[in-house]
């Protein structure tokens, strides 16, 4: 935990009009650990993390999550990183996101080579997905349906939809994956 830790109960308390009194009695902690919280001292228990982030509305990584500069949250070019499946070296990609920590979004661009379709079958993902296609055309498929997405062309995939890609033409296709990590 950073310093910000306590830093951020002070404020939340200072937002609210609320003493270390107070702050106890709405989440039934005693005074003695909101105290040493906001000094950044002691070692909080995740039940105690849980039941502040709670009451403040926000989520235990929020919480925990140190302050960040604007320039920590820009991600060049030059420092993305290809990543390939060991298995199926036919398709690849790149986080378009820094650091996990950062933020609550997962963008990602993906390299599907001529004929070849996304690993492992069908995907399913308890979030919705937003898939932009970037150049080319990609067939989304899914299990008894099956569209042509043209270049530029966006897709919303419902959570819990079964669903690949496969590109059926001599092109390179790529195309961009959006989701909310919130909910991994």
């Amino acid at each position: 935990m950073g310093a910000t830790f306590g830093g951020k109960i002070i404020n939340y308390r200072r937002r609210n009009k609320l003493t270390i009194q107070d702050l106890a009695d709405r989440t039934k902690l005693s005074t003695a650990v909101i105290s040493q919280i906001e000094r950044n001292i002691g070692n909080p228990t995740y039940i105690v993390i849980e039941t502040l982030a709670a009451e403040m509305c926000i989520t235990v990584s929020e919480l925990l999550r140190g302050e960040v500069t604007n320039a920590e949250l820009i991600l060049r070019k030059e420092d993305r990183k290809l990543i390939y499946n060991e298995e199926n070296r036919q398709i690849a990609y790149t986080l378009l996101t820094d650091s996990p920590d950062h933020n609550n979004m997962d963008i990602k661009m993906t390299y599907l080579y001529p004929h070849c379709e996304t690993d492992g079958g069908f995907n399913i993902h308890a979030e919705e997905e937003i898939v932009y296609i970037v150049k080319g055309d990609a067939t989304i498929v899914f299990i008894d349906e099956e569209f042509i997405l043209y270049q530029g062309d966006t897709i919303c995939i419902l959570s819990n939809r079964k669903h690949k890609m496969r590109n059926n033409t001599d092109e390179e296709i790529i195309f961009m994956n959006i989701k909310n990590k919130s909910n991994y």
